[in-house]
């Protein structure tokens, strides 16, 4: 009780006794305190205001950024790109000598600058000074020499050959390359984005055994990211900074690929806090990460489609007016609204609007059930009950819910199919390659150019060819060959529209939709620039930009 005594005390003698002391002056003290305090009021607006107009925040170098992976990494290197999820590896630590910008060109990458020939048959890159490998060896024009004769070895068996074929390189010095084609190649600047990899390292390597070498595992690239090591039991991959990288030092410290068994589980994923980004595969999971605040969705083009691929060779589906009736059997509108939620748009020919050779007066099979019973009418009895059709496509994607409502449509026309989904790997090794199914649900990338002979040409039907429907007509063949070749934009575009014509006869597949590709970040990760792109893998352009921590700076130092 004795301080609160003192301080009753206190108060009254010295600070209201002394408040009385003013007397007729308290009124002149009170409005002097008022406009203090507006001045200092104005004071700190006006600092804020000059910070806004000054000052910005800025990306910073460290943090570690992860991302969900779907699909098993067994090894990486840019000649095997076995599956999507060793290709978004492989995008990050190696580079090409072009790569694709974000408004789907070609732009130089390990090359400053290159010429081509007047007949279109000769191409010369110059590379940039100075490029390192991410142990510290001097990039040069042969390792450029050694990594297209490593992919023309037929020893290698990289499914990029085809790519290379009858293409002469030389070195003409140590940052100069020569690329002679036996024919002019309209997209050939699109092959040169494949991944350069080390000849002082793989050098003595035989290319027979490249497939399964240790390189793989501790690959050495020349990417914005070096990969540790890939360990068998590991569900993470980490990538570290390479600070020699020739683009500039990566903002992020570290690149964290983090396994998951199926795409499924990103969003589980995000939601504890384990990764920063990730594709979103399934309209279902778009809708849930739509809900979530800190959650940004890309949506980003990509000339990819889905499609319902026939094996042709398969007595279940060799008769081309069974293909004809499955589809006009096939509800492409539906599968677009209610098993992508929109987010797609209808396609019915293998190439895409807007590229060369697009013809939309090309037979297409829009749906009806009429004409597919009218057609299957003709079919003998035995030949529909001999056995069900075997729809093969990945298990845990959005490709598994398409297979089953494609296979109502075709019940509602009295076709029997049956539907097996796998994972990844299993489609790959046991399903695709072997050619082992009657149907393959699946998708292809167009690429940058209408150019469909690696899809469509008979010589690209045996792995690691990707003619998934074993398609063989040497009409279609000529037509191929001569439109990729072709130096007259018109003239191209003819052969690929009659090879359009051509395919819409046989009805080798079923083209569904070209999907969105919807890629999700945390609203703390900047620097994403990707926005046109060629293949998924795109989406790390400029990954050395992406960054997740930031710093104050003038507005004027980042001019």
């Amino acid at each position: 009780m004795i301080w609160q005594n003192w301080l009753l005390h206190y108060s009254q003698r010295h600070i209201y006794g002394g408040w009385q002391k003013l007397g007729s002056t308290k009124e002149i003290f009170l409005l002097w305190a008022l406009v203090v305090g507006i001045s200092l009021f104005g004071f700190w607006q006006q600092n804020i205001q000059l910070n806004n107009s000054f000052l910005t925040q800025a990306p910073t170098s460290g943090g570690v950024y992860a991302e969900g992976l779907s699909g098993s990494v067994k090894g990486v290197n840019p000649l095997f790109p076995d599956n999507s999820a060793t290709s978004d590896v492989s995008a990050v630590v190696f580079s090409g000598l072009t790569k694709v910008d974000s408004k789907r060109e070609i732009a130089p990458d390990l090359a400053a600058s290159w010429e081509i020939s007047a007949d279109k048959k000769t191409y010369t890159f110059k590379l940039r000074p100075n490029i390192k490998w991410q142990d510290g060896t001097i990039l040069t024009a042969d390792d450029v020499i050694f990594t297209i004769n490593t992919i023309q070895n037929p020893d290698t068996r990289s499914p990029l050959a085809t790519n290379w074929l009858g293409v002469k390189a030389e070195a003409l010095d140590s940052s100069t390359v020569r690329l002679a084609l036996p024919s002019s190649y309209a997209p050939f600047l699109f092959n040169a984005t494949v991944g350069i990899i080390p000849k002082h390292i793989l050098g003595n390597i035989r290319p027979s055994l490249l497939r399964t070498n240790q390189f793989n595992q501790r690959p050495i690239g020349s990417g914005p990211f070096k990969l540790r090591e890939i360990k068998d039991d590991a569900g993470e991959l980490v990538l570290d900074g390479f600070k020699q990288y020739y683009l500039g030092s990566p903002y992020l410290e570290q690149f964290r690929f983090l396994q998951y068994q199926s795409s499924d589980d990103f969003l589980d994923g995000y939601l504890k806090k384990q990764i920063n980004g990730f594709a979103v595969n399934k309209p279902s999971v778009e809708r849930k990460a739509k809900q979530i605040n800190d959650l940004k969705i890309n949506h980003l083009s990509v000339p990819a489609y889905g499609a319902l691929f026939f094996n042709i060779t398969s007595p279940a589906v060799s008769d081309v007016r069974l293909r004809t009736a499955l589809a006009y059997a096939t509800n492409k509108n539906s599968i677009v609204s209610d098993q992508l939620d929109g987010q797609a748009v209808k396609v019915d020919y293998p190439i895409l609007a807007g590229y060369a050779g697009f013809d939309s007066t090309v037979a297409r099979y829009d749906f009806s059930q009429a004409k597919s019973r009218e057609i299957i009418s003709t079919l003998s009895s035995r030949q529909l009950k001999n056995s069900k059709i075997k729809i093969v496509t990945a298990k845990d994607s959005v490709y598994e819910e398409v297979a089953k409502s494609v296979q109502e449509m075709w019940a509602a026309v009295g076709v029997d199919s049956e539907v097996t989904a796998v994972a990844l790997d299993d489609l790959q090794q046991n399903y695709i390659r072997p050619r082992n199914y009657d149907v393959l649900l699946f998708g292809q990338d167009l690429g940058i150019d209408s150019d469909v002979y690696a899809y469509w040409h008979s010589s690209q039907i045996k792995d690691p060819g990707l003619n998934l429907s074993q398609f063989s007509s040497p009409e279609a063949d000529r037509l191929l060959e001569t439109g990729r070749t072709a130096k007259d934009q018109a003239y191209r575009s003819s052969r690929y529209s009659a090879f359009q014509q051509l395919w819409a006869k046989e009805v080798p597949a079923i083209m569904l939709y070209s999907p969105y590709y919807n890629y999700a970040q945390n609203n703390a990760v900047g620097g994403l620039s990707a926005n046109k792109m060629v293949e998924p893998s795109n989406r790390f352009l400029d990954s050395y930009k992406w960054f997740v921590l930031t710093k104050q700076a003038t507005k004027a130092s980042l001019r």
